[in-house]
């Protein structure tokens, strides 16, 4: 959990709180605007933490089991299930561009479910929480949340871990009307 990050002055502040109440200070490694992936560093021993396993997100199929774990609403340590509703999404991604092959899902995802792990039925990673759809109704999910595929996610990490940022490839040709 992210407890609590802020930038002041250019100066970034982070902290994250793990399940037995601990809290550390991290360092981000990087970021990537277009997925909506960061990568935190935490000094702690190797010991005190269990990662999850990152799932094949190409053998994903619709009607899939899934469990998404979030803070919404600031209500720590949430888990809700659903299906895998629709594969290969496009959303926006906070820097105005796509993000691509994006899981669908009916889990209730809300407002602090982003970050979170999107898990299968064998507790592996398959996406990691991104957005809600509204329906224009306002903050809450109306059955229709996204997560960012856990392929992607290792490209974005490796690279991350690699330079501290990510390259995408694109045209830079628009057509106008």
């Amino acid at each position: 959990i992210v407890t609590n990050y802020h930038v002041i002055d250019g100066a970034t502040s982070i902290q994250v709180r793990f399940s037995n109440d601990d809290t550390l200070k991290a360092t981000l490694v990087g970021s990537d605007p277009s997925t909506d992936i960061a990568l935190l560093k935490v000094d702690a021993d190797a010991g005190a933490l269990t990662p999850l396993a990152l799932a094949d997100s190409t053998r994903i199929e619709v009607g899939d089991a899934v469990v998404a774990i979030g803070n919404p609403f600031g209500l720590e340590r949430t888990v809700t299930s659903g299906i895998v509703s629709a594969l290969q999404r496009n959303v926006p991604a906070p820097n105005g561009y796509s993000i691509d092959h994006v899981l669908q899902t009916d889990a209730p995802i809300n407002h602090g479910n982003s970050g979170g792990p999107l898990l299968n039925t064998r507790g592996a990673v398959i996406g990691v929480n991104s957005q809600i759809e509204t329906g224009g109704s306002g903050d809450g999910n109306v059955g229709i949340g996204f997560a960012v595929p856990s392929n992607t996610v290792k490209s974005v990490v490796a690279q991350l871990l690699a330079s501290g940022k990510v390259e995408h490839a694109y045209l830079g040709v628009s057509a106008v009307e």
